[in-house]
Order: structure tokens, then sequence, then C-alpha cells
């Protein structure tokens, strides 16, 4: 009797992931084409390609007949993931256009890709799942090189090559390249044929049909076999390997043992920084850059207002000896916007001053240690004091628990190698048989098979006496290294010596980055105030033009 497959196994559902296989691969292909760094125009074509079959499997699992199949965050992300090729392939394409000159197209794919990106945006606000979080950021990548590229073509285009932006209707389609395809096994197209002892596939069902009984009998043992190995080996073990890591963590033993060897990694590579850039004279010296700078910038607005006052003096004196004939505005009335901004200017140049004493005094107080991170990792080193507890009996037992609980972890993989190999059906068949030799119509129970079960357990009995000897090794273990640590106990300089080593990096890292932030904006600030005294200058000559024209 032929039944109707269920939903999953419809058409419309296998579809649906051939396609989305398909997309998947396909993507593969892509991503090997741009690591090989393949033509933008090979790249597109492989791109709308994924987009193609994104979209195939969309259509086909939002088909009426499987709308429940599949989890809802699947629609979404086919969706989204169609969008995002989609305007990958622009953007590939728009690259292409630049080698050909084709300007005008090149603003139309790229406008394209910005709007398909966006979206896809859209889309991802309605997922409240964190599966999106990879496609996200992939989006915003792609987003972010599109604007960019786009802000570049437009103001090209604006400036030299003035070429009309085509529509989209009018850009020529990009075609396709289909590099992956889908083979059905073999195992699905020819099963029957393949059905052999060591196959993948195996015998036909119902070939080695057993008693039901000693069915029974076998899922017992398995029962009882893994139980075993679960709670007596396996999880003993387990547990042991975590009570000795819950006790070195509590103890802190690793790292101090490590800073018995030498110093940590981050102060190491954090002093030879330092040392590469020349200590506080270093910072002192870019100090010296930031008022330089500062100052420029002040006499730069000094100049500015001596300007604008020179020209006032000017005016009132002229206004004084042509009383009649001298109408025109007063200089303070035309003056009050550029008093305003330079006031404004003066007020700015101030509170970076202000801001600048206060890296200063932060550079003065950690000059001294900053100077320390110089010193060569020796004499680093012996800056650093020397803990007073000495651990030397502690390093071998440590030494050894590591390679016993390695040691554990191979005992484990033996285990369950022996466990997944340990088949009695042969012996449970043999039991069967001469419990039913007497009379085939004897009924056969799995208690029956108590005796067997004992017997085949015992080949575990050798990993269970290795527990018990593993547990006493390490409670001894245990037992001495807390000794050592309670009988010398570390007085606590060294850890604090190397916290202000970090700290005095992390402050040297913090004040370069407020003395170059310093220098940019000084560097910043300074375009403005030229701006401001060319305006100065511009007024101050318009209205002295003006006085003697006044004058004549």
């Amino acid at each position: 009797m032929r039944m109707p497959p269920p939903l999953d196994f419809s058409t419309h559902a296998l579809q649906t992931l051939i396609h989305l296989m398909l997309a998947q691969s396909q993507e593969c292909v892509w991503q090997k084409a741009a690591m090989d760094q393949l033509r933008d125009g090979t790249i597109a074509r492989l791109a709308l390609q994924i987009a193609d079959f994104y979209d195939l499997a969309y259509t086909q699992a939002t088909h009426n007949a499987i709308q429940s199949v599949f989890p809802t965050h699947w629609y979404r992300h086919m969706q989204i993931k169609h969008l995002h090729f989609t305007a990958a392939a622009q953007f590939r394409k728009s690259c292409e256009c630049i080698s050909q000159d084709r300007y005008g197209e090149e603003i139309a794919r790229l406008q394209l890709a910005s709007d398909i990106v966006r979206r896809a945006f859209e889309q991802i606000k309605h997922a409240s799942d964190d599966t999106m979080v990879a496609v996200k950021n992939d989006l915003r990548s792609l987003q972010q090189i599109i604007m960019t590229n786009l802000a570049r073509a437009e103001k090209d285009n604006d400036v030299i090559y003035l070429e009309t932006v085509p529509s989209v209707s009018a850009l020529p389609m990009i075609v396709k390249i289909q590099m992956v395809k889908a083979v059905p096994p073999q195992e699905v197209v020819e099963p029957v044929s393949l059905m052999q002892e060591n196959s993948l596939l195996g015998l036909p069902l119902f070939q080695k049909l057993v008693p039901f009984a000693v069915h029974q009998a076998a899922s017992v043992y398995v029962d009882r076999k893994e139980r075993l190995i679960n709670e007596d080996i396996v999880g003993k073990l387990k547990e042991l390997t975590a009570v000795y890591e819950s006790s070195m963590a509590s103890l802190n033993v690793r790292q101090i043992l490590a800073q018995k060897i030498r110093l940590p990694n981050s102060i190491l590579n954090g002093a030879e920084e330092v040392r590469a850039d020349g200590g506080s004279q270093s910072l002192y010296e870019m100090w010296e850059q930031v008022q330089k700078a500062s100052a420029k910038n002040g006499d730069i607005l000094e100049e500015a207002f001596n300007i604008l006052d020179e020209e006032h003096e000017w005016d009132d004196s002229l206004r004084l000896k042509y009383t009649r004939i001298w109408t025109r505005p007063e200089s303070h009335q035309l003056t009050q916007q550029l008093v305003a901004q330079g006031t404004k200017h003066q007020q700015t140049l101030s509170a970076a001053q202000k801001a600048d004493l206060i890296v200063r005094s932060k550079l003065d107080t950690w000059a001294t240690i900053i100077d320390v991170l110089t010193l060569s990792d020796e004499d680093l080193e012996n800056s650093i004091p020397s803990d007073n507890s000495s651990l030397s009996q502690a390093k071998p037992l440590v030494d050894d628990m590591d390679h016993r609980v390695q040691a554990r972890e191979r005992l484990i993989q033996t285990v369950k190698k022996i466990s997944n190999g340990d088949d009695i059906s042969p012996a449970l068949l043999k039991k069967a048989a001469q419990l039913t030799s007497k009379s085939p119509l004897i009924k056969i129970e799995a208690a029956q098979f108590e005796d067997l079960f004992v017997e085949e357990l015992k080949k575990y009995d050798e990993f269970i006496m290795k527990v018990d000897e593993e547990e006493e090794r390490q409670t001894k273990m245990l037992r001495q290294l807390n000794e050592a640590f309670n009988h010398q106990r570390s007085d606590g300089k060294r850890e604090k010596a190397l916290q202000n080593l970090s700290q005095a990096y992390l402050k040297y890292k913090e004040i370069k980055t407020n003395l170059s932030e310093g220098l940019k904006f000084y560097y910043e600030h300074a375009k403005g105030l030229n701006q401001f005294y060319d305006t100065c200058k511009d007024y101050c000559y318009r209205r002295k033009a003006e006085s003697e024209q006044l004058i004549k």
C-alpha cells in the first residue's frame, strides 16, 4: 500500500533543501574566488547565482503545502541572504565598471546595491534570534564599502567625468554562473544493489532476526555496561579531574609556578613597546610638540584680534578727523560676529590647554615607573621582588598530576573503544540455543542470561581498579600540595609590583593617546584659526579701501 510522503519529504520541502545546499555550495566557490582575487565581473556572476539559489529555496519553502515544515527564522535567513548576494553582485559589477571607464553605470549599480542592503537591514530588524549576528556583520561590512565607493564615485563623476547615471532598468543584466549542481548519491539511486555485508547500508532489514528475548537481553546488557562505564569509570575519572583543576585554581598554583620562570608575556610585550618608543622621554617630546602647536594657534588668534583692533583704532581716528563726511558704520558694529567667533576659538584653546596640563600632571606622576619598563628583560626581572614562598616541592607534584590527567583521557578513550566493540550477540544466541535445545517451545526471559552478564562485565574490572588507584594517588598529591602552600605563603610583593608595571604600561598608552589626540586637535584647530585670520584680514582690507575712497 503506497502512502504519500510526510511533509518534510514532500517535493517542495526537498527542493527547498536542495536549493539551500546549492546556495551554500556556490557560496563556497564565491568565497574561494574572492580569496583568489579573480576578476570582479566573475565574482559578480557567481554572487548573483547564489542569490538566485536562495530565492528559489525561499519560493519552495513558502509554498502553501509545507508552510509549517521549516522554522520561521529560516525564511528570513533565505530572504536576507538573497538580498545580501544580490547587493554583492551589483557591488562587484560596479568595481568592474571602474576598469572599463563606465562611471555612470558604476554609480547606478552602487546606488542599487545600497538600496538592496537597506532592504536587507529592514528584514533583520524583525529577526530576534542570535543566528543573524554573522549575517548582520557581513551586511554591515558590505554596506560600509558600498557607501565609501558610492561617495567617491559620485564626487569623481560630479567633478571629472560628468557621465549620466542610467536608471536601474537600463543597466545591462549580469549573466549568472552556476558552478554547482545537485547529484543524488548512489545509495539513493540504487540502494538494493549496495546492501552487502560490509557496505554502508548493510544487509536488508529482517535478514538477521533474533528472538525477542535475546534482543531484550542484549538491551539489558548494553544498559548495564553503559551505566557501569559512565558511573564507575568515566564519571569518576572526570570527577577526579574536576576536583584536581578546582584545587589548582583555588590555590593559584599554575600562575605562581609560571612566575617562577619568567615575567608574564603581557608585561614583556608592553616593556618591548615602551623601550622601542623611548619611554617617558618620547612622551615629553610629544608634550613639547603639543605645546608648540598650542602656542602657534594662540599666536594666530592673537594676530587676528590685533588686526581687528588696529582697524578699529584707524576707523576711530578717521572718524574724529572727518566727522561730517564719516557716516559709515562703526567698526565695533561690523565686527561683532568676528569677535564672537574669535572668543569661541579662544575658549576652545583655553579648554584644550587645561586638558594639556592634566595630561602633563599624569605624565609627571607615572614617568619614573614608565622608565622602569625601558630596562632590558633581565634587568626588569631583577627589579621585581621575588616571592618568599618556595614551591620547589610543588612543581614535581603538579607535573606528575598533569601527566596523570592526560593518562586518564587515554584510559577513557580505551574504555569507550572496548565498549563500542563489545558485542555479546553471539554469546546470547549460543545461550538461547542451549536453553531451547530440549524444546523450541520453552519461553526465554532476559533473567536467564544473568550469569552471562556477570561474566561479560568482568572485562571492565581492571579499569575500575585503575580508577581506585587514581583516586588514591590524587588524594595524596593534593594533601602534599596543601601542606606546601600552608607552610610557605607568598607575601604578595611580586604580584603588587607586576600590577604596578601593568598599570604603568596602560598609563603609557593612555598618555600617548592623549598627546596624539592633542596634536591632532591643534592641527585641525589651526585650520579653523587660519580661516578666521584670513576672514579678519579680508575685512580690514575692505574697510581700508572703503576709507581711502571716502577720503578721496
